[in-house]
């Protein structure tokens, strides 16, 4: 089986050691100041995007796939090779 990295609270640890039993396992102990802090801002942001979303309608159809491929091409760049 591949490496694993658990990471979470000794109490949360705790409660998966008897998938570990008998397994080598290496624990790290953290400083509360090495632990990330979470981006809020970026939260903030990814919610008012999905807000934004929901009523946004869902298009699969061939135009669409249309338009992706040009500006995939460089199309939205306007280097429109058919002048």
């Amino acid at each position: 089986m591949a490496a694993q990295i658990i990471e979470g609270t000794w109490e949360e640890i705790i409660r998966k050691a008897k998938d570990f039993a008998g397994r080598k396992v290496r624990v790290t102990i953290l400083d509360d100041e090495d632990l990330p802090k979470p981006n809020k801002a970026m939260l903030k942001a990814l919610r008012k995007v999905s807000k934004r979303s929901e009523k946004m309608p869902v298009s699969a159809n061939d135009e669409t796939l249309k338009m992706i491929r040009e500006a995939r091409s460089g199309g939205m760049f306007g280097n429109d090779t058919d002048n």
